[in-house]
């Protein structure tokens, strides 16, 4: 087996926004970054394709946001969400914060192509199918390109930043699916669809709840997420599924969608949610999906992975300039980072879920909503990630969210 030249400080297992942002940072700071993706870009990946406000700040440290706004994103000025009974509320970023929404084929190639430019060597089509190990820990990845080529690469770090799935958490032990939660969700774009505005929105009801995020005035992602046991039905016809399940589920949105039409066959994926025993090891780390998994309901995925990916890349890079055998210890601290920046967003994402899992509590939670139109801001706020996802948490706001 041919071994790469020369040692590398980091090997990035994984492509998509995580590991794009990771070597970006870590190339602005010196280090010597490969990174490897199964994939050839552009390719297609399963998600809701809307990022907060606070992705913006994110793609400005990383050299990303020029090539990010030359696709022409769509922006996005808040989010509404509709109750079971059809009470919508509507909550608006503040006037000089918008998210966006792009097709992530789009933006995941763009910040790839970011990543090469700070510095990178980036191989796609050759996908990771072991890690290197000496009594220390990891030392370095064994890959395959798509000829079937073999070789070895050595680092002082591998960090896995390739998915739900990630091999370096898999060969690690680290990763597994949740024990309970078994969500999959399913994904069409939709052409000629009415009422879409510069808003997100989301439908709940159904057993499970379903996104639209506008792509342009016209186009929007529609992705639903249903527990696994709902999914038994799909049987070999996914796109009867996901039209039945829309008609049926979410009557008024369908209205809308049956006058536009399907422009891509849908696709699924899942379980969604996976969970790390631990988010380093000696030689490795994990950031993104890779470190843990939990069915973003609002949204912040894509802007979770870049917030990660720049926590790690401060711990890995004092690690490596440290330039000490301490390198395992030193990486600790990024577990607890990556905690502190999570934790309450992680509490509020499923507060919410199980709110508005019960259809009484979110037509109550809507109508109070509809009248309270600063408490929409607020939520709306925490889910868009610059509103501290810890006031969510305090007496005053529940005591106004949840009073007669």
């Amino acid at each position: 087996m041919e071994t790469g030249s020369g040692r590398r400080d980091v090997a990035i297992v994984g492509g998509g926004p995580a590991g794009s942002a990771l070597a970006c940072f870590l190339c602005q700071r010196g280090h010597d970054v490969v990174l490897f993706d199964a994939a050839r870009f552009p390719r297609d990946k399963v998600c809701g394709e809307a990022a907060s406000p606070q992705a913006w700040p994110l793609l400005e440290a990383m050299g990303a946001a020029e090539r990010v706004g030359q696709l022409h994103p769509h922006p996005l000025g808040g989010m509404q969400l509709t109750s079971p009974d059809g009470t919508s509320f509507q909550g608006r970023y503040s006037r000089d914060r918008r998210g966006f929404a792009a097709r992530r084929r789009d933006l995941d190639t763009a910040l790839l192509a970011q990543a090469r430019a700070e510095g990178a060597e980036v191989h796609e089509g050759t996908r990771v199918t072991g890690l290197l190990r000496r009594a220390e820990g990891v030392e370095g990845v064994e890959a395959e390109g798509r000829d079937g080529s073999c070789r070895r690469w050595t680092a002082r770090l591998v960090v896995g930043a390739d998915g739900r799935h990630s091999v370096v958490a898999a060969r690690l032990h680290l990763g597994r699916l949740h024990h309970r939660l078994r969500r999959f969700a399913v994904r069409g774009y939709w052409e000629g669809v009415e009422g879409l505005g510069d808003h997100g929105e989301m439908h709940v009801g159904g057993g499970g709840y379903c996104g639209v995020a506008p792509l342009s005035a016209t186009l929007a992602n529609v992705a639903f997420v249903l527990h696994q046991r709902e999914m038994a039905s799909a049987g070999g016809n996914l796109e009867g599924f996901y039209r039945d399940a829309l008609r049926h589920r979410w009557p008024r949105l369908w209205e809308r969608l049956e006058r536009g039409r399907l422009v891509e066959t849908p696709r699924a994926v899942g379980p969604l949610a996976v969970e790390a025993r631990a988010v380093a090891a000696p030689g490795a780390l994990l950031v993104g999906d890779a470190a843990g998994f939990y069915d973003p309901f609002t949204g912040e995925g894509i802007t979770l992975a870049l917030r990660t990916a720049e926590i790690a890349a401060r711990a890995i890079s004092q690690a490596l300039d440290a330039r000490d055998r301490a390198l395992p210890e030193r990486l600790g601290g990024y577990e607890s980072a990556r905690r502190a920046a999570t934790r309450d967003k992680f509490r509020f994402n499923r507060l919410l879920q199980v709110a508005v899992g019960w259809p009484d509590a979110a037509n109550l939670l809507a109508r109070r909503l509809e009248r309270r139109p600063d408490l929409a801001d607020r939520l709306v706020g925490i889910a868009g990630d610059f509103v501290p996802a810890r006031t969510a948490f305090g007496p005053r706001f529940l005591w106004a969210l949840l009073r007669p």
